[in-house]
């Protein structure tokens, strides 16, 4: 089975993939530029699909493109069988029609704006950037991409979410719309805003709202939006996280990825004593143990932000012996967060006497 939903789906899966490194896959790839390149990870789905589901995949295609090029764009795979991107480079180049099936794919199954939500702010304006100077280069004008790439510059969607701080934390329900949509958009910088708006607000957010910006706090690509929303949930606490909430940033402690068992830590960090109950306080001193000196240092600095709940003989233990940890980061959050726990393991004492 092959429909748009499949083909999005196994684009964005890549795209996953190309985040992590993306200027490295396009030269392992030994694509000629950016554009031919996220051209042809657009159209490998169906080429694959092609020869596994060919009526799927044909009236997939024709429900979104049933031109000149989109025959064109048939004709040709079949004879070619598997092109290289230097192949849609050369088609792209000397074929008006094949240019337009292709921007209408590109467009239509949202290869950019999945590649851009995955990426880093920095990683996403190098994107944006270099695609707007590689699309100079063909006959074809790609209007339809240019004004994409000018919608995901976002500068219009911040303007507005600035507009709301003059609101002072008291937000309308058209307000909190405005702000979970900037949450899932493209841009890290929107995101970032947006996260650190409903960190002033004055009512709770509601359930919904708060899952939101739990997922952009614990997944979000971008390490400043993480903070953003990491410190937004620090700041509306007990209002937004129940205990269902702190059970689920808990378990994200032990997840496979050590990117979402740092974020948590984090996230643990910035909800300070409200987090502080006896297993989160034992899953953070195993995360000092972790492979990964991320998770490491954000473990260390969490057990300090916790404060008193923290300040048990086990965890300063298990921070003694982070303070010999081979990587200096990790060092020097467990040597702070040692200071800390101390005093307050010498106040509890003094307060017992």
């Amino acid at each position: 089975m092959f429909d748009r939903h499949i083909w999005r789906q196994q684009i964005a899966d890549y795209l996953k993939v190309f985040a992590r490194h993306p200027r490295q896959e396009v030269q392992l790839a030994g694509s000629p530029g950016v554009v031919p390149h996220l051209a042809l990870r657009t159209l490998t789905p169906f080429l694959n699909a092609l020869y596994d589901y060919p009526v799927d995949a044909v009236v997939t295609l024709a429900t979104i493109a049933h031109d000149t090029g989109a025959n064109l764009l048939v004709s040709r795979i079949i004879r070619t069988r598997y092109p290289t991107a230097l192949d849609i480079e050369r088609n792209l180049r000397t074929n008006t029609d094949l240019c337009i099936a292709v921007e209408r794919l590109m467009i239509e199954l949202q290869t950019i704006p999945l590649a851009i939500q995955c990426l880093n702010a920095q990683r996403s304006l190098w994107l944006r950037s270099t695609i707007e100077r590689e699309l100079d280069v063909y006959p074809w004008s790609f209007v339809w991409i240019r004004d994409l790439l000018r919608e995901l510059n976002g500068q219009d969607r911040i303007d507005a979410l600035r507009r709301l701080r003059s609101r002072n934390g008291r937000y309308t329900s058209a307000d909190l719309a405005l702000i979970e949509a900037a949450l899932s958009d493209a841009v890290a910088q929107t995101r970032a805003y947006a996260a650190r708006l409903l960190g002033v607000m004055v009512d709770a957010p509601s359930p919904g709202l708060t899952y939101r910006l739990l997922e952009v706090a614990l997944r979000d690509s971008d390490a400043e939006t993480r903070f953003a929303a990491a410190r937004a949930l620090g700041l509306l606490r007990e209002r937004a996280i129940t205990s269902d909430a702190l059970t689920y940033i808990e378990s994200h402690l032990v997840h496979d990825d050590s990117f979402y068992r740092s974020s948590a830590a984090l996230v643990l960090g910035q909800l300070g004593e409200y987090a502080g109950k006896p297993t989160v306080v034992y899953g953070l001193c195993q995360l000092l143990r972790d492979r990964d000196a991320y998770a490491r240092e954000a473990a260390a600095r969490a057990l300090g932000r916790i404060g008193s709940p923290a300040a048990l003989p086990e965890v300063i233990n298990a921070l003694e012996q982070a303070t010999q940890d081979d990587d200096v980061q990790v060092h020097e959050a467990a040597t702070d967060s040692l200071a800390l726990l101390r005093q307050f393991a010498e106040l509890s004492v003094q307060a017992a006497a």
